[in-house]
């Protein structure tokens, strides 16, 4: 009787385990579909050019789609414009903002700027360059409509991606922190908000130009574009010995865009002082906009983490060194804004 006992005793014990075997391989299971890695655009090569005819030239351009973008959620694009004589490629590496798009789910294009072969302009010439207005290179030289080409980058990266049309946002080092603010004074119905670091407005036509939130990240003793002024342009260009050059420079960058966004009061209502960099600027602009600008104290012409030393071109060397990150400080500025909350 107590074999038998024993027998059905172990019997059941046996049933249980295999049931909860069963009942934990489905589970399992369960969280393994429900977890899985699957990346919907999965034949998409970040790392091959997408180009095109525009205006009689060969334009291209580079697009960073995270893991987690799916074609049911769309997601906000950033546009990063390199700088003078960079390339797609190399400011994908410099700025590391495809790594950092990851972390907040953003869509990321790097378009290319204009390049000339056998170029014989004086200075800038065969390096890739945007007409951001008085700068720069062969893209000013040959009148390139750089407005019209990056409408045109985001009208296609909306075709072929799930982008959100009111989160549309700009940002760019040096000529391309200038291209990006073009854009938003002659395509402010498409962008949403512009930061970008070392570079001031430089074209003053805003026909039909409606208020965008902007914000400049500026070095104090930037080498390249001045953080007072101008200046430097006047001596190496003289097509650049200009009112309009002579008078630039962060400051009076910010005031531009406060006029230009119809802010109120005649000084700065954020003042934000910090031991590495402080911010100024104005909140109470028209349609929910504001205007600021980040001044690093000892930042030169590079703000990025990453040294982008030559041997030619000292100025554009050393990086941060880790201080800050600039990816952030810009994401928590045009985080803030879309077309569907300034349009409310």
């Amino acid at each position: 009787m107590q074999k038998t006992i024993r027998v059905t005793f172990t019997a059941f014990i046996m049933l249980m385990l295999s049931l909860q075997g069963c009942l934990s391989l489905s589970d399992s299971s369960d969280d393994d579909s429900g977890n899985q890695d699957y990346y919907e655009f999965e034949d998409h090569d970040p790392d091959t050019y997408n180009c095109f005819m525009h205006n009689g030239w060969e334009r291209c351009h580079i697009t960073h789609i995270p893991e987690s973008v799916t074609s049911d959620s769309p997601a906000p694009l950033i546009l990063e414009l390199h700088g003078w004589g960079a390339s797609a490629f190399e400011t994908k590496n410099h700025t590391e903002l495809t790594d950092f798009a990851d972390s907040v789910g953003a869509i990321v294009v790097h378009p290319e700027g204009i390049i000339v072969s056998n170029s014989t302009i004086n200075m800038g010439g065969n390096e890739e360059s945007w007409n951001a207005g008085y700068c720069c290179a062969d893209a000013v030289e040959f009148e390139i409509d750089d407005v019209d080409y990056l409408r045109e980058v985001i009208k296609q990266t909306i075709d072929d991606f799930p982008v959100d049309e009111n989160r549309i946002y700009l940002t760019g080092w040096s000529n391309g922190c200038m291209m990006a603010q073009r854009m938003a004074l002659q395509a402010s119905d498409i962008i949403a908000a512009v930061a970008c670091t070392s570079g001031y407005l430089s074209i003053l036509d805003a026909e039909g130009y409606t208020p965008v939130p902007v914000m400049e990240i500026h070095g104090f003793v930037d080498e390249n574009q001045h953080y007072s002024n101008n200046v430097g342009w006047g001596i190496l260009d003289e097509e650049r010995r200009n009112l309009e050059s002579m008078q630039s420079g962060a400051v009076e960058n910010l005031y531009d865009w406060a006029e230009f966004n119809d802010c109120q009061g005649a000084l700065p209502d954020r003042n934000e002082p910090g031991a590495i960099y402080s911010i100024q600027g104005f909140t109470n602009c028209a349609e929910g906009t504001e205007v600021a600008l980040i001044t690093v104290h000892g930042g030169g012409h590079n703000l990025y983490v990453n040294d982008v030393c030559t041997p030619d071109l000292i100025w554009n060397c050393f990086g941060n060194q880790g201080l800050y990150d600039t990816n952030q400080l810009e994401w928590d500025f045009l985080s803030r804004f879309s077309k569907e909350t300034q349009s409310n």
